[in-house]
Parts: structure tokens; sequence; C-alpha cells
């Protein structure tokens, strides 16, 4: 694109680049770009600016530039063609000119630069009698001798117009990801991760600035606009939206990718980033429904200690698993790691033929030996993160909490479901504090996850826990202990379903 700009302009955009190189930085302010156009005295730049005042040619930078060599290598920056293209475009479009010039760098500096008025009225010139000239270029363009090719820069401006659509589009499908996951998944992470992103996407399109590409807009003339499929204009349900416009946010980042290649390499590396953020961001939110989908079915939470694993025992856990118990944790504390395995192995397998879910309580690496369902963790345990790490962003993560400041980083960090409790006193475990049913009443007003109220429930209490909100359950004793653990379990549930 260079080889498009005139000799005393490329010059200039080289001496700019070497300039700013000079104060280590990777490309040229308004500065620079000032100081090498008026480098020349008698240039045509320096010429018109004496016109608006100009009384002054010479600027200071941190480090003197006097010493530079010109015609020396140029200093490659990937901004550099990016720039050379927009001085090129400027040069056509406002000042008829068949290559990029001097004055059309200027104008390029008045129109994108930041801090260019400040610079310029520094050296005395009349900012506004300046971008009058400029306008009155716009509206008088030069007569040449040679007839000027006004589709010479079709390819470019095609291009914009490409840019421009896959722009709006990853916009648009972004904000629809962005509400499903507020208004439908109700997810605080998964929302932040999709605002994120936005934003992030709306950082690397300041590469092109936005009055560039509307102005290439020609809604009009484009023959896709009226152009639609049956699949297009149909979505089955709310999911069927979010699939759908994932897919062509992702779609349009790669057609902004490679035809942003075309205006800037660095342009297009940023955009490839958000691609990839973007498969990340449909990986979480698939994971959120599959595990979601698991725990909002799930009533009933048993919770087995090692009294509970008897080969007698065993046959009636496998009578509750049939008739209503929904997920099983194994709870064990204080044994060999052989006898824990042990123990896990035989559950799981027991509890895969009743095609419910496992979960093991405070060890992820158990959990991912015996491939349970996913891992339960208390305040003193692991960091989500951490335990995520060891049994697989796929498997269910729960924690406990005992009061609103713990189940809100819980959810912050991505838990998965949440304990409530001590809500009552436990025959199976002690506590100090009890988070009483105060704790379940705010619990039910904002938690965004599936969570369970847990301590001391039996049938004797449910009746209070429905009322406070509560719709699931985490259970020990009161179930497994009882006289009759069908009967318990189908009063608990009842109470819970018809709640």
């Amino acid at each position: 694109m260079e080889l498009e700009l005139s000799s005393s302009c490329r010059r200039s955009l080289d001496f700019a680049f070497h300039l700013a190189l000079e104060e280590g930085k990777m490309e040229p302010d308004a500065k620079h770009c000032i100081i090498a156009l008026l480098n020349d005295p008698e240039g045509p730049v320096a010429t018109l600016l004496k016109d608006f005042g100009l009384h002054q040619t010479n600027l200071e930078l941190s480090k003197t530039a006097n010493n530079i060599e010109v015609n020396s290598s140029v200093f490659e920056s990937a901004k550099k063609p990016y720039i050379s293209k927009k001085i090129l475009r400027i040069s056509k479009k406002v000042l008829a000119e068949q290559e990029g010039t001097s004055l059309g760098f200027l104008v390029y500096l008045v129109e994108d630069f930041n801090n260019t008025q400040i610079v310029l009225e520094s050296l005395g010139v009349q900012w506004e009698q300046l971008t009058n000239w400029i306008d009155k270029q716009r509206m008088a363009p030069l007569v040449l001798d040679v007839p000027l090719d006004l589709d010479a820069n079709t390819e470019i401006d095609s291009c914009l117009r490409i840019l421009d659509a896959a722009g709006n589009r990853v916009r648009e499908g972004l904000r629809v990801v962005d509400d499903y996951c507020r208004f439908i998944l109700n997810s605080k992470v998964l929302c932040s991760i999709a605002k994120k992103l936005r934003h992030d996407f709306n950082e690397a399109l300041q590469w092109i600035p936005a009055t560039l590409l509307i102005s290439q807009r020609n809604v009009e003339e484009d023959v896709g606009t009226t152009i639609h499929t049956n699949q297009e204009l149909t979505r089955l349900n709310d999911q069927d939206v979010f699939k759908a416009n994932i897919k062509r946010v992702q779609e349009s980042l790669r057609s902004l990718e490679e035809f942003g290649k075309l205006e800037s390499p660095d342009f297009a590396v940023a955009i490839g980033e958000i691609r990839y953020k973007s498969y990340d961001l449909e990986q979480r939110i698939f994971r959120f429904l599959d595990i979601s989908g698991k725990l909002n079915n799930i009533k009933i939470y048993g919770l087995l200690g090692s009294e509970h694993l008897t080969p007698t025992f065993l046959d009636t856990l496998d009578s509750l698993l049939e008739n209503g118990l929904d997920m099983v944790q194994l709870r064990i504390k204080n044994i060999s790691d052989n006898k824990l395995l042990d123990y896990a192995f035989e559950l799981k397998t027991l509890i895969a033929q009743n095609g419910k879910t496992l979960i093991i309580n405070d060890r992820p690496d158990i959990a991912k030996i015996v491939d349970a369902d996913g891992v339960h963790l208390g305040q003193d345990d692991l960091p989500i993160k951490e335990a995520k790490s060891i049994i697989g962003r796929n498997k269910i993560i729960g924690i406990s909490t005992h009061n609103e400041d713990q189940l809100r980083t819980a959810i912050d960090n991505g838990a998965d479901y949440i304990g409530i409790g001590p809500v009552f006193n436990s025959k199976t475990k002690t506590f100090s504090k009890l988070a009483g049913l105060e704790f379940v009443r705010e619990s039910s007003a904002i938690c965004t996850v599936p969570w369970f109220a847990i301590g001391g429930i039996d049938t004797q209490n449910i009746s209070q826990l429905v009322k406070h909100g509560v719709k699931r359950i985490a259970i020990s004793n009161s179930l497994f202990n009882a006289e009759n653990p069908l009967k318990t379990l189908k009063l608990l549930r009842e109470a819970l379903v018809n709640r």
C-alpha cells in the first residue's frame, strides 16, 4: 500500500514512525506526524498551514530526533499499512488525488487523531479556518488533467461494508446471548462473561473508526437484506435462540477476522482472540444447561456416612433410588484412601444403575478416579477453581455456605449448587452456630443457582422450610435411620413437590 503514497508522504510517514520509536512507542501520535510533515519547511503542508497562522515549525520531543536518517530502514509496525490505507483513502475522497499525499496525511490527522487540534493550535494554526478549508475540498474537488478512476477503491469500500455488516451482526448476537444469560439462565457468572466479551469486542472495533464504517453502509443496494430461509425465521425455544445467535457471532467474527487482515493484522489478531473467547462462552453455557438440567429436577439429596454402607442398607438404598432419592453424597472422613475408594466404586455402580447422581464430599481426586458426577466442598476445602482443575470443568461442584457473604462468594466463584445451613440441630453433626430459617429466607431471595437446605431436616419441620421458599433438601439421619425410610422419603418428597 505504501507504493500508492507520494514520495514526500511516504518520507513523512517513515519519519513519524522513527520519531515514535525514539520515544519507545510502537506507533506515532499526532505530534510525531505533524513534526514529520513540517520537516520540509517549503513542503505543501507547511505552505498550507502558514496560510492559517503557522508561525512555528518545531516541537520538542522527549528525545531529539535530529540525528535520525530518514532513509534508513524503517521500524515496521502492523499499524503502518493501516495508516497508509487511511491516508490513501482520504486523499482520494477528500482531495480527489490519485495517490496518498502529504496533504491527505494532514487531513487524516485532523479527522482521526486525538490531540491534533491542540498540537496545531500550539503552533499558531487557526483550527476553524483549517477545518473549513478541508470541508470546502469535499464540496469542490480538484479538476484533474488525468480522469479520476472512481472505481479504484471499490475493493477497499466493499471490504469496509463487510466489516460494518459483520460487526453489526456480532454486536446484535452478543446482545441476545447476554440477555439469554441474564434473563433466561439467571446466571451472574455467565452474564458477566458475556458483558466482558461485548466490551472486548467494542474495544477491538476501535481500530476502524465507526464514522468510516457507517459512511460505507448501503442498505438500499444490499442484496442480502431480502434473502431469508425458513430456518432463519423459526425458533423452537429460548435455547434455540441462543444456539442460533452464538453461531451468528462466531461466523461473523471469522468474517471480520479474514477481511480485517486487509485493514490491519493487529485488528485481525484481536478479533481472532475474541472468536476463541466466544467458543469458551458457548461451552460454559452448554455446561450450565447440562448441569442445571440435572440439578433443577433434584428434590432429595441423601448424605451417606460409613455407617450406612452395609450390605443390608445398600438394598434399602437401591429401593430409595428407585422411589425418589435423586442424588447421593458419599460423606466419610477419617478412613484410608483405599477404603474410601472401595466405598466410592461400590456406590458409583449402584447409583449409575439407577440413573441418579453421585457426589463425593471434600475429595475431587477420589471423584475423578471413580468418575463421580461431582464433588462437594466445605468452606475450608479447596477453592472451586482448583477443584474444577482436578475433577474437570464438566462435573458438578457444590459448596456449603453458612451466611450471605459466603453464599454470594460461592455464586461469583461458579458453584453449581449450594448447601444452605445448618438450619436445625442435627444428630449426625455438631454445630457451634445455626444459620437458621433467616438464612433460608435470604437464600430464597438472592440465590441464582440450585440450593439445598441442610441440617436437622425431617418430616416434622419440612413444612417450615417450604414456607420459606425451600425447593430442595439435603438429608441424612432422619431418612436413612428412619423406621420406614421409603415412607419418610415419600412424605418429604410430597411436601416439596406440592409446595
